[in-house]
């Protein structure tokens, strides 16, 4: 019974299309919303770093039109000209300045300090500077690092006259905004969204980092995971991080040509939906589980007993009556179960003592051909002892009369129905031995190993073989061999006999195989039937006669037993 027609193969086959398909869809359905989900979170991120990215250069911009109106004040003017002003006009100017720096401070978005020097005067108005060098102005927008307290600043330079440094002259008025790096920090901070959202800013070429978080290393690794940004000005990309996964998100800034960038883990991302999932394949675990279970009663109570029973017919079916089931303890089946046995006991004892008849009728046959012993073969042998005493030929008279001798008292002993192999084959030796004196052109081998020697085997089971190769195989032949061989091989005994005759095609190599399987309905073939069917009743199922062509040209027969 196939495996897939079974009633079991079905159930089996329902909770699987049931469970599948299900599981199938809410997977799909769970990474296409992942997808969904994904793609809103970077549009999101995008947006929001939009307008962060908005309110910082809108800052910025918002500094340098301060510094812009700063240098079209009439007091800028009257700075350029200090050395025509008196002391008192000078510090008059000089307030007036002053003033509208502190105006300036009070109306900027962001906290940031003004300044103004006049070089060529030596004239420098903010209480917290120092003076600027040449050198030292910045046309754009620079993160500079105050080398006293450590502090950084974004700094912003514009001049009077403007192409004064390109000249080559030193400019006469340097209107100055300095940016602390904080505003930045608290604002950036502020935007965190969980604890895993850290908002930072840096600088490509001069690997510059603004941020207010502690962790600034893993921040560089962060940024050498951002694609080249030089032909997109912003973007998503999924970074890999220390084994998590970040949804990244990245913008440049117009003003100050830096980059912010944003990050949130996605496993906070998907969490709702990563608890949903998990909750459902629990289910379908448990689920599954009981169908598993479910399964396994049905087999054992009602799959494995009709399985164990369908064998058992198949064994019976094959030849082997002494098949029983294994008792169990399901009611149902106790009843099939005990009536199959008997059923089969009784088929057994029947069979067994048919067979055992029939097998005591080949032996009491056997015994017969031994007293009918062929007359044909002592008329040939006696008439070869004639001519060779005719021609003087004592020797061989000797060895003819010798191995005669030995071959009828081996044929007429009835006494042991088993011997050793190497009696047996001492026979045949004997047997071969004759034939050789009398065909004058039969050359044989015997090579059998030695620890079979002392194998107990039943009478004539391997000369009615030899005696086969002879009369269908050598005989045909003017000039013949005979190699007989022994081997154990997987812990079976194998004696091979090969002759150099005709031998037989593939179609009447598998006749014969299949013949000495069937009972027999003539003499023809009945002594290789005969030695096939003492073997498997001595030795069971897995010994027997195997015909095959032999390298020698004719036809190989071995004789296996185990």
């Amino acid at each position: 019974m196939k495996w897939r027609k079974t009633l079991f193969a079905k159930i089996v086959m329902i909770l699987l299309l049931i469970v599948i398909p299900i599981t199938g869809i809410y997977t799909y359905s769970y990474y296409q919303s992942l997808t969904i989900m994904e793609n809103e979170v970077k549009e999101r991120n995008l947006n929001r770093l939009s307008i962060v990215k908005n309110q910082i250069d809108s800052s910025f911009d918002n500094m340098s039109i301060l510094l812009l109106s700063l240098s079209g004040h009439s007091s800028i003017k009257d700075l350029k000209s200090a050395e025509l002003y008196s002391e008192y006009e000078q510090f008059f100017v000089k307030r007036q300045i002053l003033d509208q720096l502190a105006l300036l401070q009070g109306i900027s978005s962001w906290k940031a300090d003004f300044s103004v020097y006049a070089p060529r005067h030596s004239i420098a108005l903010e209480t917290k500077s120092d003076g600027v060098a040449t050198e030292d102005i910045a046309r754009e927008w620079e993160l500079r690092t105050d080398k006293k307290n450590g502090t950084s600043y974004f700094i912003k330079h514009l001049i009077e006259p403007i192409n004064s440094i390109t000249l080559g002259t030193d400019p006469d008025i340097v209107m100055e905004v300095k940016v602390p790096v904080s505003n930045i920090e608290s604002y950036l901070d502020q935007l965190k969204l969980n604890q895993y959202s850290d908002p930072f800013m840096y600088q490509t070429d001069k690997e510059a980092l603004v941020s207010a978080s502690g962790s600034k290393e893993k921040m560089r690794e962060i940024i050498n995971l951002i694609p080249n940004i030089d032909q997109e000005n912003q973007g998503n990309v999924t970074v890999v991080y220390d084994d998590q996964e970040y949804f990244l998100t990245y913008m440049k800034l117009d003003k100050l040509g830096w980059i912010i960038v944003d990050y949130t883990l996605a496993e906070n991302v998907f969490a709702p939906l990563t608890k949903t999932r998990n909750m459902f394949y629990l289910f379908v675990t448990i689920m599954l589980l009981l169908s598993i279970l479910t399964t396994y009663l049905f087999y054992q109570n009602i799959q494995s007993p009709i399985r164990n029973m369908i064998r058992a017919i198949q064994r019976i079916k094959g030849g082997n009556y002494s098949a029983r089931i294994k008792p169990n303890q399901i009611h149902e089946f106790q009843f099939m179960v005990s009536s199959f046995n008997d059923m089969s006991q009784q088929l057994e004892t029947l069979i067994e003592e048919v067979y055992k008849e029939k097998i005591r009728y080949q032996e009491v046959h056997l015994k017969q051909l031994q007293f009918q012993i062929n007359p044909h073969f002592l008329y040939n042998c006696l008439f070869i002892i004639k001519n060779m005493a005719k021609l003087k030929q004592y020797e061989g008279i000797e060895a003819m009369s010798l191995h005669l001798g030995n071959y009828y008292r081996y044929m007429t002993k009835i006494d042991d129905k088993k011997v050793t192999l190497r009696e047996e084959l001492e026979f045949v030796k004997n047997y071969l031995d004759i034939h050789v004196i009398r065909l004058q052109r039969l050359n044989y081998e015997i090579n059998v190993v030695e620890e079979m020697n002392n194998l107990y085997i039943p009478r004539l089971l391997i000369q009615p073989i030899v005696e086969n190769a002879l009369e269908h195989g050598i005989k045909a032949n003017k000039e013949g061999e005979i190699l007989l061989t022994g081997r154990i091989i997987d812990g079976l005994n194998h004696i091979s006999i090969e002759d150099s005759g005709m031998g037989l095609s593939e179609e009447e190599l598998e006749k014969l195989q299949q013949k000495i399987n069937t009972s027999i309905s003539s003499q023809d073939g009945q002594g290789t039937w005969n030695v096939h069917q003492r073997l498997t009743f001595h030795f069971g199922e897995d010994s027997g006669l195997i015909f095959s062509k032999s390298s020698m040209g004719g036809l190989k027969v071995t004789i296996r037993w185990r």
